[in-house]
């Protein structure tokens, strides 16, 4: 039998959080960044394949969170390329508050996870400090 492993709730809201910015210009505030940092120290890996999300095997985060930097994942050395930074303007679900941030860090825009159109791999950071410029 295969071990199969869920999405955490929060991570769940990471994902409809990016999708929410990427549907409606009032959802959330959406922004691109060049690094961010982890305020808890946790980074996750995912990935979707044929449509069914799950932790990524053997993940070895990045040394830290900024577009150039490799991580891997699935046996794969993987070099970031984009970091999306998404700011709540209203309280959510699983302790993430107004004014908080939740990044996600991908090789491609194409890999961050705004519908389920194809395979990709993606980073969150839950409750992470965008460097604004």
């Amino acid at each position: 039998m295969a071990c199969t492993k869920t999405i955490p709730p929060v991570a769940s809201i990471g994902i409809a959080a990016l999708l929410a910015a990427a549907t409606s210009p009032t959802a959330a505030r959406d922004i691109r960044v060049q690094s961010v940092l982890s305020i808890d120290g946790k980074v996750d890996c995912f990935q979707m394949k044929t449509e069914n999300t799950h932790p990524c095997e053997g993940f070895t985060p990045p040394p830290k969170m900024a577009v150039g930097e490799t991580f891997s994942a699935e046996g794969k050395s993987r070099q970031i390329g984009i970091i999306r930074a998404v700011q709540f303007e209203k309280d959510m679900a699983q302790g993430i508050n107004k004014g908080d941030w939740i990044c996600v860090a991908a090789e491609t825009s194409e890999d961050i996870p705004v519908d389920k159109s194809r395979d990709r791999t993606w980073l969150t950071i839950i409750k992470c400090k965008p460097d604004l410029p």
